[in-house]
């Protein structure tokens, strides 16, 4: 039986390369170009869009002298920007949603218009065939959605021939979009593609049918995506960010067409405006989980904004597994969800089953080491236990990563006991992750009181046969890189930390070694910065461990 689902998968894998192979030989031909670019265009957009969010006049006055920045990558360019990207990597690929184009409008003034109306026409001569990367359909979605938002601001001055080559590029680009989008997978991805195809039959007359197509998707995946508690199936709270950004957009263009909201589009709004409060901390970004970096504060306190809200701040998200606890000025947030069935949503789970980060006012303490999307080989390593302020046993993930991106469902259901007054709180959380490899279960105790300058944690480790062989235990605490650690000369038990405000912790262990490691740490999500690590060691050689800790003002 066994041999039979392997020859089962490799069948399946190489029907799917095969498929894959023809597909693209397909949209590579000179028939499928001449398809998706038969017939006319329309002369004129039937309803006129508007981009709702506010765009960055330094950024469009450095564009304006040829400087962008792609992922954290600087590019210069002189006359032709697509032909002077440095590479077609991620983060390259992702000026080729324009979506830049809102800090040249921002800037105002002709010299932008023109500018902007220059990189559009030489993108047209550049791009405008398909390729599997500039035409990939999230990217390609979010081109038609700034092209046709940013339309008046690009093309009020234009002759004939550029709105011409820009309206027949819109179609074909809608055109393909409208073919492959029932073949995408899920996740904020294919909300983006919905997205761009609405937006493309709302500004093109007698293009209904893509409107229809497009909000098929979008009110079969808001419910399935966006969780009862407002989190998102990824868990990663920078896609509930993305999804705000998504449904806000799609509500615009409604009201821009006079067509009504979905109660389903509302609906997803409301409690996704929830959770993007309580993924907040008091610096305004986000907390560092499942693939997810800090966030655009401007476009976060806009999107907060345009959705009203309580203004209580909820202390758990049950359905998407995150507990929150602010005493005093001390900010705490824990992991305590299980692995999704969403397959799409599994592919950027991180393993971090308890992991935790603590904030003291606007000061990060210990953070995740985030996520690096423009890298898949670094996307991967930020996935593993070891990248999170979460214990391992002998250097492995709870989870592993399976072949086709998902991680294996070991951490089995995750326990929460939550005691709590207006001074202190207690979490009692456990996962049985190690039971399968190591027949151990897991406890994790987490109290926070005196104003936040008191936090406290308990390892306990049990098994109910005496271990063969001793497993090494690693419990890490990723500092933040602002952070400044100094080792207490002759213990090492005990450490210094010390906030840029010149708050300083003592951060102790009982029952274990404290080391300090060299760490990373990808906050922003474009480059990695150098951070360190506090590693408590210990070997569970017993039916029972447990290890105390500490982080005290000092």
């Amino acid at each position: 039986m066994k041999g039979s689902a392997v020859i089962d998968k490799n069948t399946t894998k190489v029907w799917k390369d095969l498929k894959q192979h023809v597909e693209t030989a397909t949209c590579k031909s000179q028939f499928y170009h001449w398809l998706i670019s038969s017939g006319a265009s329309p002369r004129a957009l039937a309803i006129k869009l508007v981009d709702p969010w506010p765009g960055d006049s330094d950024m469009g006055r450095a564009i304006c002298r040829g400087h962008i920045v792609a992922g954290g990558i600087d590019i210069r360019f002189y006359n032709d920007l697509w032909s002077e990207i440095p590479d077609q990597s991620y983060a390259a690929l992702q000026l080729h949603d324009f979506s830049w184009l809102r800090d040249l409008r921002a800037l105002g003034g002709d010299v932008p218009r023109r500018v902007a109306r220059y990189l559009v026409e030489e993108w047209l001569n550049a791009h405008d065939r398909w390729n599997a990367q500039t035409w990939h359909a999230p990217l390609l979605a979010a081109r038609l959605t700034n092209w046709l938002s940013h339309h008046d601001f690009f093309a009020a001055t234009a002759d004939t021939e550029f709105h011409d080559r820009v309206m027949a590029s819109v179609v074909k680009q809608a055109r393909h979009l409208s073919r492959i989008l029932p073949q995408q997978k899920g996740g904020v991805d294919l909300l983006q593609a919905a997205q761009g195809l609405v937006y493309a039959g709302l500004s093109l007359p007698n293009r209904e049918a893509w409107v229809v197509q497009g909000f098929e998707i979008i009110l079969r995946e808001l419910p399935q995506q966006i969780l009862s508690d407002g989190g998102h199936v990824s868990r990663a709270p920078e896609s509930v960010v993305a999804a705000l950004k998504i449904m806000i957009e799609l509500r615009c263009a409604l009201n821009r067409a006079n067509l009504p909201v979905p109660e389903i589009l509302q609906q997803g709004l409301d409690r996704a405006g929830q959770a993007l409060r309580f993924f907040r901390y008091p610096d305004k970004k986000l907390g560092l989980f499942n693939g997810g970096t800090l966030g655009d504060v401007a476009l976060m306190d806009f999107l907060q904004t345009q959705i009203p809200s309580s203004p209580r701040t909820l202390r758990h998200l049950p359905q998407t597994g995150f507990e929150r606890v602010t005493i005093g000025r001390g900010h705490m947030m824990v992991d305590t969800g299980g692995v999704p069935s969403d397959q799409a949503a599994a592919q950027t789970l991180h393993s971090s089953p308890l992991a935790f980060e603590f904030s003291y006012g606007k000061e990060r303490i210990f953070t995740n080491c985030g996520a690096y999307p423009f890298h898949p080989e670094w996307q991967q390593v930020l996935r593993h236990t070891a990248a999170h302020n979460a214990l391992t046993l002998n250097g492995t993930s709870v989870e592993q990563v399976r072949m086709n991106g998902a991680l294996n469902c070991a951490r089995g259901k995750i326990k929460v006991a939550r005691q709590e007054t207006r001074e202190s709180c207690l979490m009692e959380l456990s996962h049985d992750g190690f039971l399968r490899t190591h027949n151990v279960t897991y406890r994790r105790r987490l109290f926070l009181c005196d104003h936040g300058h008191d936090l406290r944690g308990e390892e306990t480790l049990t098994s109910d046969t005496q271990p063969l062989t001793p497993s090494d235990i690693a419990i890490r605490f990723h500092l933040h890189p602002r952070v400044v650690v100094s080792p207490i000369q002759g213990r090492d038990d005990e450490v210094l930390l010390q906030a840029p405000n010149g708050l300083a912790f003592r951060f102790f262990v009982v029952g274990a070694k404290l080391t300090l490691e060299n760490s990373v740490y990808f906050g922003s999500g474009d480059e990695a910065g150098k951070t360190r690590q506090l590693v408590i060691e210990s070997v569970f050689d017993t039916t029972k461990s447990q290890i105390k800790w500490a982080l005290q003002r000092a």
